[in-house]
Parts: structure tokens; C-alpha cells; sequence
């Protein structure tokens, strides 16, 4: 596991990390979301020794981190980093001599390197400078050098930016492949279709401090915390029957439970949906509509673990029942 406690980090006299305390389970791919200038990077950069915390310690398998150069070098051995920019990590002329850089100063044999070569495809491209690669080849090569370290953890910072449909597919069956050898990930993305294919932990980042972790992507604080989430269309907005019924246009009005039943008979509401209410519901929303959906307050819990597992997204409209999320919803979507 890698771990941190209370770790303090800034630049320039300004608190990028404000005691963080974050942990990745051996065996899991961990997502790290959050907004530009949230600290996602920074916090990365941390966990492999590339930076220092002015407070606060990261632990690595039980062994707390140290800087000396020998620590370093072993802990880089464990724990490989894919930066965002392949330009950032490739320094040597030709694919095989950047490949095989790290092993051969660590004093590892390139037989890891041969087999990165091969797993990333890149066979045929062993002799071609590496100046002369397209963008996605160069963030291969940059994997490539990371897995030739045969690293425990592998931790990767927006693997995606910049990649097509077939990139970001060679990446997700890169990391899935990976999975089966027991390779630890941590990786950062703004790219919702790349989280939900590879991650079981999200973990989310904002103003340098960890505010949310689940293993479900939860679509609403996602969408308020700078996850792309182009591809939801659809909105379930969700009001207890206790709460004020607001005046908004909607495409269909759904009630579910006795209690929320009698509210809208009361209100003087005609339901669109009343049966199978919250599969209806979400369906609904799938397919880009605005569903107002009243529920009975003990149902709210329910509701909002039922449909975060889905391309949604979810506004609770209570104060009293989730009071932070409703100041965030109103946040995002004003």
C-alpha cells in the first residue's frame, strides 16, 4: 500500500497539498479526479520521491520514504511514474535506448525492457528516433520504460490526454493486462469513459485536500468536481416529500412511495411515472430527458446508491437531507 499522512506541499509560498492523507490499496487501480490546479499531479509526484513535502510523511509497503539518493533509487525501482507528457520522460535518441535506460542504471535485466517492447507494440520501431514518433507512440514508449522497471505500483498522470478512441482503448487493455500480474495503479484522468473502464477506487482532489472517496463513480460530484462527463446528457432531479416542491421544467414527474404519492395528490401533480418508478426514472434521464422525481425522505439513500452507477447526473434538491451536495449542485449547474 502507499500511503501518506497529513502531507503539506507549495510552490511559490502557496499550499497546493493542505495535509493530505491518501491511500492505495495494494492490487486496485485508484482514480484520482479533481479540477485543474487541485494538487492531483503534485500529490502524484509525491508518492514516488520526485517531490519532498515541506509537512507530513508518504509510506511505501510499510517503509516510510526516505530521500537520500540510494532510498530514492530503490523506491523508483517500486514504484514506476507515466507523466503526462512522454516529451517530459523520454531522453534518450532511439525507442530501445529510452526503453532500456532505467533498467540498465538500476541493474536490471532488459529482459522487462523486451517484454514492454513487444506488450506496447513496438517491435518494428526498436530503431526509429524517438523525435520521429507520433504522440500516441511516444506515450508508449513511456509506458514501455516504465514497465521495462517491472515496478510494484505504477502510477500514471492523464494517460489519456491527447489520445484517440484506439489510443485510449491500448491503454485501458494495457492496464487490464497489467491487473492480472497483480500491478498496482494510481492514476489521474479527467476522462469519465477512462475511469469507468479501468478504475474501482475514486478518490477526489479539490483545493488540495481529499474530499471524497468511493468505489463507484458518483456522476454528480464528479461533474462538480472537473470530471469531463460530456457524454450524460440526462438529469433525475430528486426532492424528499418533506422538501418544497419547486417550479421547473421538466419532461416527466415521477413519484415513488406512499408518502411521496400523497404529497403530489396534495400538490395538485399528475405523475408521468408511478410504476417501476426509479428504474423508469433513470432510464429516462439515460436518454437525455429531466426527470423531477418526488420520494419519500427514507427512500433518499436508496435512490442516490441506485443511481450513481449509471451515465446521470443526480441533484438532491433538500437541505436538510444533503445540504453540501444541493450547494454543489447549485455550484455547477447554474
Amino acid at each position: 500500500m502507499i500511503e501518506t499522512k497529513g502531507l503539506w506541499f507549495g510552490y511559490r509560498g502557496r499550499d497546493v497539498l493542505k495535509g493530505v492523507d491518501f491511500k492505495a490499496k495494494r492490487g486496485e487501480v485508484t482514480i484520482l479526479l479533481g479540477r485543474n490546479g487541485a494538487g492531483k499531479t503534485t500529490l502524484l509526484m509525491h508518492l514516488n520521491g520526485l517531490l519532498k513535502p515541506v509537512r507530513g510523511e508518504v509510506w511505501i509497503d510499510g517503509i516510510k520514504l526516505k530521500y537520500d539518493r540510494r532510498s530514492l533509487l530503490e523506491i523508483r525501482k517500486k514504484v514506476g511514474f507515466v507523466f503526462q507528457n512522454p516529451d517530459d520522460q523520454i531522453i534518450a535518441p532511439t525507442v530501445w535506448q529510452d526503453v532500456v535506460f532505467g533498467p540498465k542504471n538500476a541493474g536490471i535485466s532488459d529482459e522487462y525492457a523486451k517484454k514492454a517492447i513487444k506488450r506496447l507494440g513496438l517491435e518494428e520501431h526498436e530503431n526509429r528516433l524517438c523525435n520521429s514518433l507520433s504522440g500516441g507512440e511516444k506515450r508508449r514508449v513511456a509506458i514501455a520504460g516504465v514497465l521495462a522497471m517491472n515496478p510494484k505500483y505504477i502510477i500514471m498522470d492523464e494517460p489519456t490526454a491527447g489520445l484517440d478512441g484506439v489510443g485510449l482503448r491500448s491503454v485501458v487493455e494495457i492496464i487490464e493486462e497489467l491487473r492480472e500480474e497483480d500491478k498496482t495503479f494510481i492514476i489521474s484522468t479527467h476522462d469519465l469513459d477512462f475511469a469507468r473502464a479501468v478504475g474501482e477506487r475514486f478518490v477526489y482532489l479539490d483545493n488540495g485536500k481529499i474530499v471524497h472517496e468511493d468505489y463507484e463513480i458518483d456522476l454528480t460530484m464528479a461533474n462538480g468536481y472537473g470530471l469531463r462527463v460530456g457524454n450524460v446528457k440526462g438529469r433525475l432531479i430528486v426532492i424528499p416529500h418533506t422538501a418544497k416542491i419547486p417550479d421547473m421544467d421538466v419532461d416527466f414527474i415521477a413519484v415513488m412511495g406512499t408518502k411521496a404519492k400523497e404529497r403530489a395528490f396534495k400538490e395538485g401533480l399528475e405523475a408521468d411515472i408511478v410504476n417501476a418508478v426509479l428504474d423508469r426514472s433513470i432510464l429516462r434521464a439515460i436518454e437525455g430527458h429531466t426527470v423531477l422525481m418526488i420520494c419519500s425522505a427514507e427512500m433518499i439513500d436508496v435512490v442516490r446508491r441506485e443511481v450513481k452507477r449509471f451515465p446521470v447526473v443526480l441533484e438532491v434538491l433538500d437541505s436538510e437531507i444533503s445540504k453540501n451536495l444541493s450547494e454543489e449542485v447549485v455550484e455547477w449547474s447554474s
